[in-house]
């Protein structure tokens, strides 16, 4: 008979994903792993194999939990301006903080991880195709409902938004400040403006 796990795999995640998120992937070794989730080594690699498969969990479970819900708003049908002004006022509401240093854990990976890994590249391409696709329905209903300015084409907009989403959580990262943030966000909104 198989002995029962000793710990909660979804709380084991959401610490390591924690340290992989303030650490990033190449500066967190195993030890910094077993040391926040308090789960021997054999144990981890039991349930996700190496660090590695550690890490794509982390990656997968960041992206259902935390991007879904700051984007759902922006996703959710018959989202328009309003919405995206929302999503930006929510992610400043993160990065502005002290704490947002930390940045977005897919943009941290899309540079440190992801033109060395096909897989975390392929994650954070579906994180950056689901943030377009949901600003480009997002546009397309506020261009049918008159909220746009003439000439905004709501693909080309769409990629610029996503473009700017992972801008905020740059100079987040970089510790630009909340007056740099707020001057970036404010530009990217005025770019929605109808005058």
């Amino acid at each position: 008979m198989a002995r029962p796990r000793a710990f909660d795999p979804t709380s084991t995640l959401k610490k390591a994903m924690m340290v992989f998120w303030e650490r990033g992937y190449f500066n967190t070794s195993i030890d910094d792993i077993v040391a926040a989730t308090g789960v021997s080594r054999y144990g981890l690699y039991d349930i996700y194999g190496s660090k590695r498969g550690l890490f794509l969990a982390a990656l997968d479970h960041y992206y259902e939990t935390i991007f879904a819900m700051m984007l759902a708003s922006v996703a959710r049908p018959g989202a328009s301006v309003k919405e995206i002004r929302e999503y930006f006022d929510l992610l400043f509401s993160y990065a502005g903080r002290p704490a947002g240093w930390i940045g977005c854990l897919m943009c941290n990976s899309a540079s440190e991880v992801a033109p060395f890994d096909p897989d975390v590249a392929l994650r954070v391409k579906r994180f950056r195709d689901n943030a377009t696709k949901a600003f480009r329905c997002a546009l397309a209903h506020a261009a049918k409902k008159g909220e746009l300015r003439r000439g905004i084409d709501p693909a080309k907009h769409a990629d610029f938004l996503t473009g700017a989403l992972q801008t905020v959580w740059l100079l987040a990262r970089a510790g630009a400040g909340r007056k740099a943030i707020t001057n970036h966000i404010e530009a990217t909104l005025a770019t929605l403006d109808r005058k």
